[in-house]
C-alpha cells in the first residue's frame, strides 16, 4: 500500500481529485484484505465510513492528535501553508 507524494500546491484546483486517486488504491486493498478475512464489501465500506467520521471528529477537537496530517477539514478551511511547497506544480 503506497501513497504517492502530493504533486500539486494546496491552491491547485485538482489537488482534491489527485488525493482521492492516490488513496483509492489503498482503500481498495483494505477492502480486498477484509474480504479475504470474511468481511463483506459493504460492511467493510460502512465500517471505513464510520471510522473516517470518527477520525474527522477527533481531528476537529485536536488537530495534532495521533500525529495526523494537518490537512484541511472542509472546503471553507484555510489551507495549511506547510503543504504549499515550492517544488509543487502551480
Amino acid at each position: 500500500m503506497t501513497i504517492e507524494a502530493a504533486k500539486h500546491r494546496v491552491s491547485h484546483p485538482d489537488r482534491d481529485l489527485a488525493c482521492q486517486e492516490t488513496v483509492e488504491g489503498a482503500l481498495q486493498d483494505i477492502i480486498a484484505d477484509a474480504n479475504t478475512k470474511g468481511w463483506g464489501t459493504i460492511e467493510t465500506i460502512n465500517a471505513m465510513e464510520e471510522v473516517l467520521r470518527n477520525l474527522r471528529l477527533a481531528y476537529t477537537e485536536d488537530p495534532d492528535a495521533k500525529d495526523m496530517n494537518k490537512a484541511t477539514t472542509d472546503a471553507s478551511s484555510e489551507p495549511d501553508p506547510s503543504n504549499d511547497w515550492p517544488a509543487a506544480e502551480p
